[in-house]
């Protein structure tokens, strides 16, 4: 006779090895088809927010073919000439940048042997040798490197080809698209998945609006404090910290370290401590104001989640995979809402443009907040409250006059029955008096 508990751990037990096969299973399959899958999310991931200048191009009757094309033709052109710009700064202070990092490191020599630790020349001499060794021995792996790094460029090169291309049709034909794969739903179900779908779309839109509009934030700070500064290549670590945003959690810390650390290169300590008081800054405003303002509750997940879902992406795909895996997650977990029959839409948030004054008072108050107490809080995107995703100092408690209170239609009745039948015990009373008076 087996225990019964051995039965419903072995029932389990199965159930999660397939599970596991069949994730493993998938992962393979998108690695080895990444090439071709990873530029259409990417295209999707684009056609979102950009669908809406499409929509206002044609709502001016310009065909949505035409207006598609001016929408890509405008894109390439923004990325080509902020890459355009970015070289030439990296080209033009790339000898000053040099120069100061060969200052550095031979004032760290310096410090070494005449600091606190007396680090002996005979020492440094054998680290240094040891340096020239390993990069002669490593040699060929760089070269193998950098051919890879050509193929690489490749691949890059076919996967723009095929994500151009299909946000291309997403952009024209995404709203057939979509009714086509509806239409091919059983008419049970239809209503419900083109209802989780709508929602996904919106939380997928509103995804990448409030992290392009985060991003561009994180850039334009950052980059202007460097500038102020003095620092070498500000353009260039503006566009980084852009780039690295789009990466939850991990992005602005990365991006904000290279900041510092070229900071601390070219004008020393004073600068770079300087450096890092503007990203806490720049980091404060987004992590306690933009976020919880703009995002709300829509789609956000736990940090646990978007840490795990993160690390899950960069095993699979790299840099990649850890700037789509969050918007992945949030897409289906929003889908996955939407079919509850309880599902009720929220309102669609007032655009960027009309929140733009909101926004600025409560950075105002954010800076305000750190330099009258000095308190600096934890980058978190979930602080905000459930309703609105407006951050809440203090929520009173109702009051009782606030509190609606729904009597039942049956009760109601029973009410006014039973003041129907008072009434008509009183009136006999009444009639009963009369009689014996008369």
């Amino acid at each position: 006779m087996v225990p019964l508990w051995l039965r419903v751990t072995a029932a389990w037990g199965w159930r999660l090895i397939v599970l596991c096969i069949l994730l493993f299973a998938l992962g393979s399959l998108f690695t080895t088809v990444s090439t071709i899958v990873v530029p259409v999310i990417i295209a999707l991931f684009i056609a979102a927010p950009l669908g809406l200048f499409v929509d206002w191009l044609a709502r001016w009757r310009i065909h949505r073919g035409i207006g598609a094309a001016l929408a890509i033709v405008l894109l390439i052109l923004v990325v080509i000439g902020l890459m355009t710009v970015a070289g030439a700064e990296i080209v033009a202070g790339f000898d000053s940048l040099s120069v100061a990092a060969v200052e550095g490191f031979n004032e760290l020599i310096v410090w070494l042997s005449d600091g606190p630790l007396h680090v002996g020349a005979d020492q440094l001499k054998e680290f240094q040798d040891s340096l020239v060794t390993l990069l002669q021995g490593n040699w060929a792996g760089i070269a193998s490197g950098a051919l890879s790094f050509t193929g690489t460029i490749g691949g890059l090169a076919a996967g723009s080809v095929i994500a151009l291309l299909t946000l291309f049709f997403f952009l024209r034909d995404g709203a057939v698209m979509w009714g086509w794969a509806i239409g091919m739903m059983p008419d049970s179900t239809s209503s419900q998945i083109d209802r989780a779908g709508h929602n996904a779309w919106h939380t997928l839109r509103r995804y990448t609006q409030t992290t392009v509009f985060v991003a561009f934030v994180d850039a334009v700070g950052i980059g202007a404090g460097a500038y102020f500064l003095g620092v070498p290549l500000a353009f260039p670590i503006a566009i980084l910290v852009f780039l690295f945003s789009f990466i939850p959690m991990l992005g602005a810390t990365l991006s904000g370290f290279i900041a510092v650390l070229v900071a601390l290169v070219d004008g020393g300590l004073n600068t770079a401590v300087a450096m890092l008081v503007v990203v806490l800054l720049v980091q404060q405003i987004e992590g306690n104001v933009l976020y919880p303002l703009l995002f709300g509750k829509v789609s956000s997940l736990h940090p646990l989640v978007i840490l795990l879902t993160v690390s899950f992406g960069t095993l699979l795909l790299g840099l990649v995979g850890a700037i789509i895996a969050v918007p992945i997650v949030a897409f289906i977990t929003a889908f996955a809402r939407g079919l509850h029959k309880e599902f009720r839409p929220a309102p669609e948030p007032p655009p960027l443009s009309d929140q733009i004054p909101e926004l600025a008072h409560k950075s105002v108050e954010a800076i305000q907040r750190v330099v009258h107490t000095g308190q600096i809080r934890v980058r978190n995107r979930h602080d905000e409250d459930e309703g609105d995703g407006v951050l809440r100092e203090d929520l009173a408690p109702p009051t009782e006059d606030q509190i609606p209170i729904h009597r039942p239609a049956d009760a109601e009745g029973m009410h006014a029955a039973g003041a129907d039948a008072a009434g008509t015990d009183a009136d006999a009373s009444d009639a009963e008096g009369t009689d014996k008076r008369a």
